[in-house]
């Protein structure tokens, strides 16, 4: 083979790619990724570095290269431009190709098998979401880790394949799968290797010990764990979807619904007598494609309300196998009819699942197009008004779940923004998410701050943040001002009038209080909402913990002890069912102990910003 010829075969895959996922390479932050981009923030020595690293976080996982030196590093090297890290992702899958492709030739030996594997499987619906959505980098990684470990162990690297497949616990918990590929590899083309392979279970089943330890395992919720016969269904389910992309096909296909179900059961059925036929004949890969796809999927089976499609990322992988392996007996047998059979089978697989997979890329840049528009806008904002509390309005549903409400104005030191009293009816509610009230300012604490001049009032049209304070404070209802407002910020001003006793005059922004302080808040607008209260307390003065009693309306709600570890803190109470719907409710913070500094002469407690009810 020329030269030429060699390099647009090993190109090709890469260029399929990168024309698949153009837009998904360029999609914005969202979702997740500005709490992963957050955990920078909170470093300031080796120590917490370290712990970043791996303390486990989300539900217990413990991924430290793909969750958190990856966010970490890019963040404090980059910030937030986005396209360092998707040439990352870019690099990475690019690297899973040519090794899926590299594999593939020397298990079938043929050029069109390994030719068409990478391409079916860069067409998969499952690699949608981890190459446009960043805080998914870990399929993506994790995918890396095992096609590498997979590589050295074919050409006889059993030491460096150990070493890889280790690390790969570092990228996701998937990898726990690796020791099934390994054993699979070897009932089939090297049974000589077998009991080699079979202590890397060991490893996997130290990791499985040490996951279930610090991992949370929920009772309920999408995360709760269903071992039933769902899983055979569950296991179909997934099947259909990577043969036909079955994921809201009406949301990103022409043709109805009804139509993958019907395209998945013929492939499946085609493929699975293509791999008895073959398999008849000496040929193994199809098996080994079932195989890849049925361990790597195993894992996630009983997480049957979590149905989702980048679960798909890596088990697709099989899938490639077995087309690539359809591929080279068609371009084998010499048969044109034969031939053509084949490419209609693979045309019938990426009629549904490439359309749907650039729709979703598509969808991802769109959408972090929206969220970038609002998160720089908010930035812009607190440029101009570094003193003031910023409102919004306009946010929709979308927008809110894809971007703020993992609080992304945090990154650049703004604290406070809210939606305008009312926002909160664009907004579809996931109970199961998070309460929509906190992120709402109260009528109250609105007027209080737009009419004193300390707040700037933006509303988000056609993707852009515009400035409304002056129109918004005319509008504004003049009964506003008499009300409580829900949250009290004790250091601005603009709250003088809501402060009982016990307070110190303001250090904006914050307020010291002494032994004990009062404040007047408005009461619950619901029987589930909480107070809280946001403070903080110098390390010097926390030798020994803390203690401060809660009260409201002088009954005692708790407790807090604040420790040298949550210097800065916040807590939540429950609250009386009676004070629902009260206009006003006096909450009282008693200190346990007072400090004297020798410089200063007062009698200080803790130090308080915000109070109120959400």
């Amino acid at each position: 083979m020329s030269r030429l010829k060699t390099g647009l075969f090993w190109a090709l895959p890469t260029l399929f790619f990168v024309w698949v996922y153009w837009y998904g390479l360029r999609a914005w932050f969202q979702q997740d990724d500005f709490a992963w981009l957050a955990q920078r923030n909170g470093i300031h020595n080796w120590h917490d570095f370290f712990e970043s690293l791996f303390v486990p976080r989300a539900q217990g996982t413990l991924r430290p290269w793909s969750e958190r030196l990856f966010f970490i590093v890019f963040f404090d090297r980059f910030g937030l431009d986005h396209r360092p890290y998707h040439l990352l992702v870019a690099f990475t899958q690019i690297a899973n190709l040519l090794l899926l492709q590299s594999i593939t030739l020397r298990l079938s030996g043929s050029r069109v098998a390994a030719l068409v594997a990478p391409i079916i499987w860069a067409s998969n619906v499952g690699l949608a979401t981890p190459v446009s959505w960043l805080s998914s980098y870990n399929e993506v990684l994790c995918a890396f880790f095992l096609l590498l470990a997979f590589w050295l162990l074919i050409r006889g690297h059993f030491v460096w394949q150990v070493v890889v497949f280790v690390l790969g616990f570092g990228a996701l918990e998937l990898n726990i799968i690796y020791p099934a590929l390994a054993a699979a590899w070897c009932l089939l083309y090297q049974r000589d290797r077998l009991k080699r392979t079979m202590w890397l279970f060991s490893v996997s089943a130290v990791y499985a010990l040490i996951h279930f330890k610090v991992a949370a395992n929920p009772k309920e919720g999408v995360y709760a764990q269903h071992w039933d016969l769902a899983v055979v269904s569950t296991y179909f389910r997934y099947w259909g979807t990577a043969l036909a992309a079955g994921v809201n096909p009406s949301k990103f296909h022409r043709l109805p619904e009804s139509f993958w179900t019907v395209n998945a059961w013929i492939l499946a059925a085609i493929l699975t007598v293509f791999g008895i036929w073959v398999w008849r004949r000496g040929e193994k890969l199809p098996a080994l494609g079932f195989l890849w796809f049925s361990a790597s999927i195993a894992p996630v089976l009983s997480l049957r309300d979590h149905f989702t499609d980048y679960y798909l990322a890596i088990p697709s992988i099989g899938l490639a196998l077995i087309f690539g392996s359809l591929a080279q007996s068609a371009w084998q047998s010499n048969r044109w009819l034969w031939r053509l059979g084949a490419v209609g089978v693979m045309g019938a697989h990426l009629t549904f699942a490439l359309p749907i997979n650039r729709q979703i890329t598509i969808w991802r840049y769109e959408r972090g197009h929206r969220v970038r528009a609002l998160v720089e806008g908010l930035e812009r904002a607190h440029e101009l008004h570094p003193d003031k509390v910023l409102f919004v309005q306009g946010v929709d549903s979308d927008l809110f779940w894809s971007g703020y409400y993992d609080q992304p104005y945090h990154l650049f030191g703004v604290s406070d923004v809210y939606i305008l009293p009312g926002g909160i009816q664009l907004i579809e509610a996931h109970p199961e998410l998070g309460d929509l009230t906190q992120f709402v300012a109260s009528p109250g604490f609105t007027a209080r701050v737009v009419s004193k001049g300390h707040g700037a009032v933006y509303s988000y049209e056609g993707n852009v943040l515009r400035n409304i304070t002056r129109r918004y404070a005319r509008q504004m209802p003049p009964e506003w001002l008499a009300l409580r407002p829900k949250e009290v910020n004790v250091g601005l001003p603009d709250f003088q009038g809501d402060l009982g006793e016990g307070w110190y005059p303001s250090d904006f922004p914050w307020r010291w209080m002494g032994k004990s302080a009062e404040v007047r808040v408005a009461g619950p607008e619901r029987a589930s909402e909480k107070l809280y209260i946001a403070g903080y307390c110098p390390k010097e003065y926390l030798k020994t913990p803390l203690k401060l009693r809660v009260l409201v309306d002088g009954q005692p709600v708790g407790e807090a002890t604040v420790t040298s570890a949550n210097d800065s803190f916040e807590y939540t109470f429950d609250l009386p069912a009676a004070l629902t719907g009260r206009p006003e409710m006096v909450v009282r913070i008693e200190s346990a102990r007072t400090v004297k500094p020798p410089d200063d002469g007062r009698e200080l407690g803790v130090v308080f910003g915000r109070i109120g009810t959400r």
